[in-house]
């Protein structure tokens, strides 16, 4: 790809972003799927779910996709990177999902950066955050992930 084509390229990804942000803001979900064909996918579904629900059908679900998202933790942003989107926006984002997206040269944008997401309760660290706190590898963290799902379930 050329210099001309590169910086076209990041224009569709830029454009998309603002496109999937207004959804999300304008229809008031908590996550918004754009893909590069334009299919519009949105959730109300909260925490991480919306991505895993898609992952666990396709490992390259947001292939050519941009995602924007209420809330964008390091869990979040290993499973943008493992199903290989284009880039993120998150409403608030952590530095642990600033730290993956930089490391995976995913652009991103978001309103606010925090620490780290709370959970429902404020009180601590979010349950998938805390999990995926060591964890580097997308495979790994949705491993993990799951794991943790499967056992909060129970509860």
């Amino acid at each position: 790809m050329n210099g001309t084509e590169e910086k076209s390229k990041e224009q569709t990804i830029r454009n998309r972003m603002v496109d999937a942000v207004r959804i999300l803001k304008k229809e008031q979900r908590s996550c918004v799927i754009l893909s590069g064909d334009g299919v519009v996918r949105v959730s109300d579904a909260i925490g991480i779910k919306p991505l895993m629900v898609e992952l666990r059908a396709d490992q390259n679900a947001f292939q050519n996709a941009v995602i924007a998202d209420k809330v964008v933790g390091k869990a979040a942003a290993l499973l943008a990177v493992l199903g290989k989107a284009d880039a993120v926006s998150g409403i608030v984002m952590s530095d642990g999902a600033v730290s993956v997206l930089e490391k995976h040269q995913v652009p991103f944008t978001f309103e606010e950066r925090v620490p780290y997401i709370e959970n429902r309760t404020k009180d601590g660290m979010c349950p998938m955050e805390q999990t995926v706190q060591s964890v580097e590898d997308p495979e790994e963290a949705f491993a993990a992930l799951e794991k943790t799902i499967a056992r909060l379930m129970k509860k």
